[in-house]
């Protein structure tokens, strides 16, 4: 159990760079946005059952991650033990086109979120035979587009490899904060960033079922765990919000409206009462 829980312990020994790096593929600078230590560390159980149902040791998972931003995401991973990532300064469909998609064991990335970033990288994943972690906003699972492009269906049977996805959701009051390199007014570090609630998507590809990796986590993990794995047939918790988050001076100005609205109520109470 203590072998289990090392990755707890760790702290991150890369950082995102101040200044963005040369792609040679078209890019929207609002999508370079690097994950931080904190979600690797939250996902590594998955990762690592992967590893165990394929029985490879850590360092001989072969994990793709298709989004190249600056390259923190091999240094994460392998600080967590995972040395055998392939994430390079390509661009992902060209690479589809091309058929050369690179050997992998599994995928795991943060896709950009401009453009039709999210259904490409589901139908890709839908047409996949292997298992996949992404980690995306929480209104994509509402999205007309998600089931299709994963090729799930409400009424149709499941089979190990059409079961819905697993969520992996962290503590709601301290989301992922995503680092953005090259950004005006950030010249001695990147910034740091939080535009959506995100979490965990998460799928074996009949590798495992999610019923019995459910069972295991929570028994082996959560106890250690901030992060919540509802039963895919239920509901997502309450508290992720579906709507992109305000910023400070509209979440301050949207409170004072509701403290004025609840005076006026009261005064107006107050008064009725004196008549």
């Amino acid at each position: 159990q203590k072998r289990l829980m090392q990755h707890l312990s760790l702290r991150a020994e890369a950082t995102t760079p101040v200044q963005s790096r040369d792609h040679p593929f078209e890019v929207d600078a609002a999508d370079h946005c690097e994950t931080p230590f904190a979600a690797y560390q939250d996902v590594e159980p998955f990762l690592f059952r992967v590893a165990l149902a394929l029985r490879k040791p850590k360092e001989k998972l072969r994990i793709y991650d298709p989004y190249f931003c600056e390259g923190s995401v091999a240094k994460h991973l392998a600080r967590l033990g995972f040395t055998n990532v392939y994430n390079e300064n390509e661009d992902f469909y060209k690479v589809i086109e091309q058929n050369r998609v690179p050997p992998h064991d599994v995928l795991l990335t943060n896709p950009p979120y401009s453009g039709d970033h999210f259904r490409k990288i589901l139908e890709f994943c839908g047409r996949s035979e292997k298992p996949w972690l992404l980690l995306l906003p929480n209104f994509v699972c509402r999205k007309t587009y998600y089931q299709p492009s994963l090729g799930l269906s409400e009424d149709g049977p499941e089979d190990g490899k059409k079961e819905k996805p697993l969520f992996l959701i962290p503590d709601p009051t301290k989301p992922y904060r995503y680092w953005a390199p090259g950004r005006a007014g950030f010249e001695e570090r990147a910034k740091g960033t939080t535009p959506f609630e995100t979490f965990w998507y998460v799928h074996f590809k009949g590798l495992c079922l999610h019923a019995d990796v459910r069972a295991w986590w929570l028994k082996k993990f959560q106890p250690h765990s901030t992060c919540a794995l509802p039963d895919p047939n239920e509901a997502l918790p309450q508290q992720q919000r579906l709507q992109k988050r305000a910023n400070p001076r509209a979440r301050m100005i949207a409170a004072a409206k509701s403290k004025s609205r609840e005076e006026t109520r009261r005064s107006d109470a107050s008064g009725g009462k004196n008549k």
